[in-house]
């Protein structure tokens, strides 16, 4: 709402006819500190909504049903009354003490996967890490038994560095598992035509 429009809701507010202490009902009593002048009685609901929700007065008595009460509010001059409960106040914030959905949150649901995207994305990637284990650990086997069956044929320098090969072949084949989830990640990665790809970042690869 505009500021002259609250502007004009409030000079009609500080026309209305004041409230005392007589006209609250039930034990209520007029709020310690307010300005008397300030505390008024008035007849038109619909007035009385557009006040509230333009903070330009706070409800503090109202008919329920039949009751033959007063209707009264408090005018706040600086148009800063306090929102209405379960309300948004004018200028669409949130009331005190319910904190709005942080921001980003549509946009971030808009961005998650389907539960049928993320179900293809695991498929293919369980597929891809079978033929990527297939692919390394055959090379490495296949190297491993070469450099055994070389053994009994060198000496010297010659066997000191099959020996240290071995070694490194025997260590990778222990690492294969991270080699292979890397390779697994970075084909179906880079495969443009499989849409849920997009998702794999949701995904650790460890």
């Amino acid at each position: 709402m505009a500021e002259s429009d609250r502007q004009k809701l409030l000079a009609l507010a500080l026309e209305l006819p004041g409230a005392n202490a007589a006209d609250f009902f039930g034990g209520r009593r007029p709020p310690g500190g307010a300005d008397p002048a300030h505390l008024k009685i008035i007849k038109d609901t619909s007035l009385r909504t557009r006040l509230v929700e333009a903070r330009v007065a706070e409800g503090l008595q109202s008919p329920k049903g039949p009751q033959k009460i007063a209707s009264i509010i408090r005018v706040y001059p600086n148009l800063n009354a306090p929102p209405k409960s379960g309300a948004k106040s004018a200028k669409g914030s949130k009331p005190a003490g319910r904190p709005g959905r942080p921001a980003g949150t549509k946009s971030a649901q808009r961005n998650l996967p389907t539960l049928e995207a993320m179900e293809q994305l695991l498929a293919r990637l369980r597929h891809v890490e079978a033929e990527v284990t297939r692919e390394l650990a055959t090379q490495v086997d296949h190297r491993i038994g070469q450099l055994k069956r070389s053994l009994a044929d060198l000496s010297g320098a010659a066997l000191e560095s099959a020996y240290r090969e071995l070694g490194d072949a025997l260590q990778q084949k222990r690492a294969l598992e991270a080699q292979i989830r890397a390779e697994t990640f970075r084909r179906v990665e880079t495969d443009a035509a499989f849409a849920p790809r997009a998702y794999l970042k949701l995904l650790a690869k460890s």
